[in-house]
Protein backbone atom coordinates (compact mmCIF):
# COMPACT_ATOMS: atom_id res chain seq x y z
CA UNK A 1 0.00 0.00 0.00
CA UNK A 2 1.24 3.50 -0.67
CA UNK A 3 2.90 5.50 2.18
CA UNK A 4 1.80 9.12 1.47
CA UNK A 5 3.20 11.53 4.41
CA UNK A 6 1.40 15.28 4.35
CA UNK A 7 3.45 18.39 5.39
CA UNK A 8 1.75 21.54 5.61
CA UNK A 9 3.82 24.19 5.00
CA UNK A 10 2.36 27.98 5.32
CA UNK A 11 2.11 30.60 2.80
CA UNK A 12 1.87 34.49 3.11
CA UNK A 13 -1.34 34.93 1.26
CA UNK A 14 -4.81 32.74 1.13
CA UNK A 15 -5.95 30.23 1.65
CA UNK A 16 -2.54 30.29 3.82
CA UNK A 17 -1.40 26.69 3.67
CA UNK A 18 0.23 24.31 1.06
CA UNK A 19 0.23 20.41 1.09
CA UNK A 20 3.67 19.04 0.28
CA UNK A 21 3.56 14.83 -0.44
CA UNK A 22 6.73 13.02 1.13
CA UNK A 23 6.92 9.58 -0.16
CA UNK A 24 9.64 7.81 2.01
CA UNK A 25 11.01 4.96 -0.57
CA UNK A 26 13.96 3.83 -1.78
CA UNK A 27 14.35 7.15 -3.97
CA UNK A 28 12.19 9.66 -1.11
CA UNK A 29 10.16 11.83 -3.29
CA UNK A 30 8.78 14.85 -2.62
CA UNK A 31 5.37 16.30 -4.36
CA UNK A 32 5.59 19.85 -4.36
CA UNK A 33 7.91 21.98 -2.07
CA UNK A 34 6.01 24.73 -0.91
CA UNK A 35 6.84 28.89 -1.15
CA UNK A 36 10.55 29.77 -1.06
CA UNK A 37 9.87 31.51 2.51
CA UNK A 38 12.33 31.06 5.85
CA UNK A 39 8.89 29.88 7.49
CA UNK A 40 7.88 27.65 5.30
CA UNK A 41 11.22 25.73 4.68
CA UNK A 42 11.46 24.91 8.57
CA UNK A 43 7.96 24.12 8.40
CA UNK A 44 9.66 21.55 5.81
CA UNK A 45 12.71 20.85 7.23
CA UNK A 46 10.67 19.91 10.70
CA UNK A 47 8.38 18.00 8.75
CA UNK A 48 10.66 15.84 7.43
CA UNK A 49 12.49 15.18 10.27
CA UNK A 50 9.93 13.92 12.15
CA UNK A 51 9.68 11.26 9.18
CA UNK A 52 12.72 10.65 9.94
CA UNK A 53 14.26 12.37 7.06
CA UNK A 54 15.83 15.49 5.70
CA UNK A 55 15.65 17.77 2.91
CA UNK A 56 19.17 16.35 1.42
CA UNK A 57 18.10 12.33 1.46
CA UNK A 58 15.13 13.88 -1.23
CA UNK A 59 15.97 11.81 -4.12
CA UNK A 60 13.49 13.09 -6.40
CA UNK A 61 10.88 16.38 -6.86
CA UNK A 62 7.63 16.43 -8.70
CA UNK A 63 5.90 19.54 -9.21
CA UNK A 64 2.31 19.43 -9.25
CA UNK A 65 2.42 22.52 -11.30
CA UNK A 66 4.59 25.84 -11.17
CA UNK A 67 2.89 28.77 -8.73
CA UNK A 68 4.91 29.85 -6.45
CA UNK A 69 3.11 28.45 -3.44
CA UNK A 70 3.90 24.83 -4.81
CA UNK A 71 7.23 25.71 -6.39
CA UNK A 72 9.00 28.88 -5.19
CA UNK A 73 11.25 26.61 -3.29
CA UNK A 74 12.43 24.08 -5.71
CA UNK A 75 15.37 25.66 -5.97
CA UNK A 76 16.89 25.43 -2.76
CA UNK A 77 15.16 22.06 -2.21
CA UNK A 78 17.07 21.03 -5.26
CA UNK A 79 20.09 22.30 -4.19
CA UNK A 80 19.70 21.01 -0.88
CA UNK A 81 19.72 17.33 -1.96
CA UNK A 82 20.96 16.99 -4.96
CA UNK A 83 17.27 15.71 -6.79
CA UNK A 84 16.13 16.34 -9.91
CA UNK A 85 13.00 18.37 -10.61
CA UNK A 86 9.97 17.32 -12.76
CA UNK A 87 7.73 19.69 -14.47
CA UNK A 88 5.55 19.49 -17.04
CA UNK A 89 7.11 21.25 -20.09
CA UNK A 90 3.76 23.61 -19.95
CA UNK A 91 4.80 25.34 -16.66
CA UNK A 92 8.20 25.59 -17.27
CA UNK A 93 7.88 28.91 -17.42
CA UNK A 94 6.03 29.35 -14.05
CA UNK A 95 8.83 27.25 -12.58
CA UNK A 96 11.74 29.73 -13.49
CA UNK A 97 9.37 33.04 -13.08
CA UNK A 98 11.76 34.21 -10.08
CA UNK A 99 14.72 34.56 -11.90
CA UNK A 100 16.49 37.97 -12.72
CA UNK A 101 16.91 37.13 -16.44
CA UNK A 102 12.87 37.12 -17.06
CA UNK A 103 12.02 39.57 -15.01
CA UNK A 104 11.69 41.93 -17.60
CA UNK A 105 9.57 39.49 -19.50
CA UNK A 106 7.02 39.24 -16.61
CA UNK A 107 7.30 42.89 -16.08
CA UNK A 108 5.49 43.47 -19.93
CA UNK A 109 3.28 40.44 -19.77
CA UNK A 110 1.74 41.69 -16.75
CA UNK A 111 1.55 45.18 -18.11
CA UNK A 112 -0.20 43.82 -21.32
CA UNK A 113 -2.08 41.66 -19.46
CA UNK A 114 -3.67 44.52 -17.31
CA UNK A 115 -3.88 46.83 -20.19
CA UNK A 116 -5.83 44.43 -22.40
CA UNK A 117 -8.69 44.03 -19.49
CA UNK A 118 -8.66 47.66 -18.88
CA UNK A 119 -6.99 47.91 -15.80
CA UNK A 120 -6.39 51.79 -14.94
CA UNK A 121 -2.86 52.33 -15.10
CA UNK A 122 -2.18 53.47 -11.54
CA UNK A 123 -4.12 50.02 -10.20
CA UNK A 124 -1.66 48.37 -13.47
CA UNK A 125 1.38 49.45 -12.54
CA UNK A 126 0.55 48.99 -8.61
CA UNK A 127 -0.20 45.46 -9.45
CA UNK A 128 2.52 44.61 -11.64
CA UNK A 129 5.84 45.55 -9.77
CA UNK A 130 4.09 44.00 -6.49
CA UNK A 131 3.45 40.99 -8.84
CA UNK A 132 7.00 41.08 -9.84
CA UNK A 133 8.17 41.76 -6.66
CA UNK A 134 6.84 38.73 -5.21
CA UNK A 135 8.14 36.64 -8.43
CA UNK A 136 11.77 37.37 -7.07
CA UNK A 137 11.04 37.04 -3.65
CA UNK A 138 9.28 33.91 -3.28
CA UNK A 139 11.12 31.71 -6.26
CA UNK A 140 14.28 30.38 -5.32
CA UNK A 141 16.70 30.13 -8.66
CA UNK A 142 16.20 26.56 -10.41
CA UNK A 143 18.04 24.95 -13.09
CA UNK A 144 17.96 21.44 -15.14
CA UNK A 145 14.32 20.74 -15.13
CA UNK A 146 13.06 17.25 -16.23
CA UNK A 147 10.02 18.28 -18.29
CA UNK A 148 6.72 15.64 -18.77
CA UNK A 149 4.55 15.59 -21.10
CA UNK A 150 1.61 13.37 -18.70
CA UNK A 151 1.44 9.40 -18.92
CA UNK A 152 4.73 9.21 -17.28
CA UNK A 153 5.40 6.71 -14.85
CA UNK A 154 7.32 7.29 -11.20
CA UNK A 155 7.59 3.80 -9.21
CA UNK A 156 8.14 3.13 -6.17
CA UNK A 157 9.07 0.29 -3.71
CA UNK A 158 5.40 -1.03 -3.84
CA UNK A 159 3.40 1.20 -6.15
CA UNK A 160 3.67 3.24 -9.29
CA UNK A 161 2.02 7.03 -9.97
CA UNK A 162 1.30 8.26 -13.29
CA UNK A 163 1.60 11.54 -14.15
CA UNK A 164 -1.76 12.89 -15.62
CA UNK A 165 -1.72 16.10 -17.83
CA UNK A 166 -4.90 17.87 -16.42
CA UNK A 167 -4.74 21.99 -17.98
CA UNK A 168 -6.45 24.28 -16.46
CA UNK A 169 -5.51 26.20 -13.66
CA UNK A 170 -2.10 25.96 -15.37
CA UNK A 171 -1.57 25.23 -18.49
CA UNK A 172 1.27 22.22 -16.90
CA UNK A 173 -1.14 21.08 -14.02
CA UNK A 174 -0.98 17.20 -13.27
CA UNK A 175 -2.09 15.16 -10.69
CA UNK A 176 -0.41 11.64 -9.90
CA UNK A 177 -2.22 8.73 -9.76
CA UNK A 178 -2.11 5.55 -7.59
CA UNK A 179 -4.22 3.23 -10.11
CA UNK A 180 -3.66 0.33 -7.58
CA UNK A 181 -4.48 2.18 -4.25
CA UNK A 182 -7.06 4.68 -6.08
CA UNK A 183 -5.01 7.55 -3.99
CA UNK A 184 -4.97 10.83 -6.62
CA UNK A 185 -2.47 13.60 -5.66
CA UNK A 186 -4.41 16.65 -7.39
CA UNK A 187 -2.40 19.58 -6.59
CA UNK A 188 -4.86 22.35 -7.53
CA UNK A 189 -7.30 20.59 -10.22
CA UNK A 190 -9.95 19.52 -7.22
CA UNK A 191 -9.74 20.90 -3.70
CA UNK A 192 -12.37 20.38 -1.52
CA UNK A 193 -12.92 23.58 -0.13
CA UNK A 194 -11.98 26.24 -3.08
CA UNK A 195 -13.45 26.15 -6.90
CA UNK A 196 -9.60 26.66 -8.22
CA UNK A 197 -9.55 29.50 -10.67
CA UNK A 198 -7.83 29.99 -14.21
CA UNK A 199 -4.73 31.26 -14.46
CA UNK A 200 -3.16 32.99 -17.43
CA UNK A 201 -0.77 32.33 -18.61
CA UNK A 202 2.75 34.02 -18.74
CA UNK A 203 3.52 32.20 -22.70
CA UNK A 204 0.60 30.44 -23.89
CA UNK A 205 1.52 27.46 -25.21
CA UNK A 206 2.86 27.38 -28.63
CA UNK A 207 1.56 24.04 -29.27
CA UNK A 208 -2.46 24.86 -27.78
CA UNK A 209 -3.55 28.38 -29.37
CA UNK A 210 -5.62 29.75 -28.01
CA UNK A 211 -5.58 28.68 -24.45
CA UNK A 212 -8.96 28.37 -23.38
CA UNK A 213 -7.88 27.50 -20.28
CA UNK A 214 -11.70 26.85 -18.49
CA UNK A 215 -12.32 24.81 -21.23
CA UNK A 216 -9.10 22.77 -20.82
CA UNK A 217 -9.80 21.97 -16.86
CA UNK A 218 -13.18 20.87 -17.70
CA UNK A 219 -11.99 18.38 -19.84
CA UNK A 220 -9.54 17.67 -16.91
CA UNK A 221 -12.58 17.12 -14.84
CA UNK A 222 -13.90 14.47 -17.08
CA UNK A 223 -10.56 12.95 -17.46
CA UNK A 224 -10.80 12.27 -13.98
CA UNK A 225 -14.15 11.70 -13.53
CA UNK A 226 -13.84 7.98 -15.01
CA UNK A 227 -10.76 7.30 -12.48
CA UNK A 228 -11.50 4.54 -9.60
CA UNK A 229 -10.23 7.43 -6.95
CA UNK A 230 -10.99 6.42 -3.70
CA UNK A 231 -9.19 9.32 -1.48
CA UNK A 232 -8.18 13.00 -3.04
CA UNK A 233 -4.60 14.69 -1.46
CA UNK A 234 -5.30 17.65 -2.41
CA UNK A 235 -3.12 21.06 -2.61
CA UNK A 236 -4.48 22.76 -0.29
CA UNK A 237 -6.77 21.26 2.68
CA UNK A 238 -7.45 18.40 4.08
CA UNK A 239 -7.86 14.79 2.17
CA UNK A 240 -10.92 13.92 0.90
CA UNK A 241 -12.80 11.32 -0.88
CA UNK A 242 -16.13 11.55 -3.07
CA UNK A 243 -14.32 12.99 -6.14
CA UNK A 244 -17.22 12.75 -8.35
CA UNK A 245 -19.36 14.76 -6.39
CA UNK A 246 -16.97 17.81 -6.29
CA UNK A 247 -16.21 17.70 -9.88
CA UNK A 248 -20.33 17.84 -10.42
CA UNK A 249 -20.61 20.87 -8.08
CA UNK A 250 -17.23 22.45 -9.83
CA UNK A 251 -19.11 21.89 -13.23
CA UNK A 252 -22.46 23.43 -11.59
CA UNK A 253 -20.39 26.27 -10.07
CA UNK A 254 -19.03 27.40 -13.06
CA UNK A 255 -22.01 26.99 -15.16
CA UNK A 256 -23.65 29.91 -12.64
CA UNK A 257 -20.44 32.05 -13.24
CA UNK A 258 -20.73 31.64 -16.63
CA UNK A 259 -24.45 32.74 -16.26
CA UNK A 260 -23.74 35.82 -13.93
CA UNK A 261 -21.37 37.21 -15.95
CA UNK A 262 -24.04 37.23 -19.39
CA UNK A 263 -26.20 38.48 -16.27
CA UNK A 264 -23.92 41.07 -16.04
CA UNK A 265 -23.04 42.04 -19.73
CA UNK A 266 -26.88 42.05 -20.82
CA UNK A 267 -27.32 44.54 -17.33
CA UNK A 268 -24.65 46.43 -16.80
CA UNK A 269 -25.69 50.35 -17.31
CA UNK A 270 -23.45 53.45 -17.41
CA UNK A 271 -25.30 57.37 -16.54
CA UNK A 272 -28.10 55.25 -17.42
CA UNK A 273 -27.93 54.58 -20.68
CA UNK A 274 -26.82 50.93 -21.66
CA UNK A 275 -23.44 50.37 -22.98
CA UNK A 276 -22.46 47.89 -25.40
CA UNK A 277 -19.46 46.22 -24.49
CA UNK A 278 -17.35 45.63 -21.66
CA UNK A 279 -13.85 45.22 -20.51
CA UNK A 280 -12.76 41.96 -18.30
CA UNK A 281 -12.15 44.67 -15.68
CA UNK A 282 -15.15 45.85 -15.65
CA UNK A 283 -16.77 42.54 -15.45
CA UNK A 284 -14.60 41.42 -13.25
CA UNK A 285 -15.69 44.64 -10.69
CA UNK A 286 -19.12 43.84 -10.44
CA UNK A 287 -18.50 39.88 -10.15
CA UNK A 288 -15.89 40.59 -7.73
CA UNK A 289 -16.08 43.69 -6.38
CA UNK A 290 -13.06 44.91 -3.84
CA UNK A 291 -10.79 41.71 -4.92
CA UNK A 292 -11.56 43.14 -8.25
CA UNK A 293 -8.48 45.90 -7.27
CA UNK A 294 -6.30 44.83 -4.45
CA UNK A 295 -3.52 42.08 -4.38
CA UNK A 296 -5.99 39.15 -6.73
CA UNK A 297 -6.51 41.27 -9.16
CA UNK A 298 -4.53 39.31 -11.57
CA UNK A 299 -6.48 36.21 -9.95
CA UNK A 300 -9.87 37.60 -10.75
CA UNK A 301 -9.48 39.22 -13.91
CA UNK A 302 -7.86 35.56 -15.27
CA UNK A 303 -10.71 33.55 -14.05
CA UNK A 304 -13.34 36.45 -15.36
CA UNK A 305 -10.84 36.33 -18.96
CA UNK A 306 -10.59 32.73 -19.00
CA UNK A 307 -14.73 32.82 -18.89
CA UNK A 308 -15.26 35.33 -21.71
CA UNK A 309 -13.09 33.51 -24.22
CA UNK A 310 -14.94 30.53 -23.71
CA UNK A 311 -18.29 32.04 -24.23
CA UNK A 312 -16.73 33.53 -27.02
CA UNK A 313 -15.56 30.37 -28.63
CA UNK A 314 -19.73 29.17 -28.01
CA UNK A 315 -20.70 31.48 -29.28
CA UNK A 316 -22.08 33.65 -26.27
CA UNK A 317 -20.49 36.80 -26.42
CA UNK A 318 -18.09 38.74 -28.98
CA UNK A 319 -14.81 40.26 -28.04
CA UNK A 320 -13.21 43.30 -29.97
CA UNK A 321 -10.10 45.08 -29.84
CA UNK A 322 -10.87 49.26 -29.21
CA UNK A 323 -7.85 51.63 -27.86
CA UNK A 324 -5.60 48.50 -26.82
CA UNK A 325 -8.31 47.42 -24.73
CA UNK A 326 -10.29 43.59 -24.80
CA UNK A 327 -14.30 44.86 -24.98
CA UNK A 328 -16.97 41.71 -24.70
CA UNK A 329 -20.50 42.07 -25.44
CA UNK A 330 -23.26 39.98 -25.30
CA UNK A 331 -24.52 38.21 -28.37
CA UNK A 332 -28.53 38.46 -28.81
CA UNK A 333 -30.19 35.14 -28.74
Amino acid sequence: MAKIERIVVPVPFPPGSTNCYFIPDSTPTLVDTGINTPEALKVLHDGLRKLGASISDIGRIILTHGHSDHAGSVGTVAAASNAPVFVHYRDKRWTLAGAEEVSGENEEFFRRFFQEAGVPEEIADKNTMGIVSRFRKHFSPVSGLELLKGGELFSFDLFKLVAIHTPGHTAGSICLFDETGGLLLSGDCLIESVIPYICAELRPPEDLPPYYGLEQYERSLDALAVLPVRQVLPGHGEPFSGHLQLIERIKRYRARRRQRIKEILSGAHEHGSKISGMTPFEVAQRLFARRAVGGGIFMVISEVRGCLETMEKEGAVTGAVSGGKLIYSLNCG
